[in-house]
């Protein structure tokens, strides 16, 4: 029959591995992966005339889309 020291040695191995498995298997950058939900998109009506805001929730940046429909968030110039 093993000791008390012998058991809790397994235990502690067995958790250090686990952990170390963990970290190793998580780690990666970030940027790899599509940034789904980046973007918001929110409309405003002023009397009859809509106005489109692009909010980057990465950077805070917020821009007007006027007749800069279709470019990347990058090219827009926005008012």
């Amino acid at each position: 029959m093993k000791s008390v020291f012998e058991k809790s040695g397994l235990v502690l191995l067995g958790i250090a591995i686990s952990l170390t498995f963990l970290l190793l298997t998580g780690a990666g950058n970030i940027d790899d992966k599509p940034q789904i939900g980046r973007y918001r998109m929110t409309a405003v009506v002023r009397g009859n005339f809509p106005d489109l805001f692009i909010i980057d929730t990465a950077t805070g940046a917020v821009k007007w889309v006027g007749n800069d429909e279709g470019k990347p968030f990058d090219q827009i110039k926005g008012r």
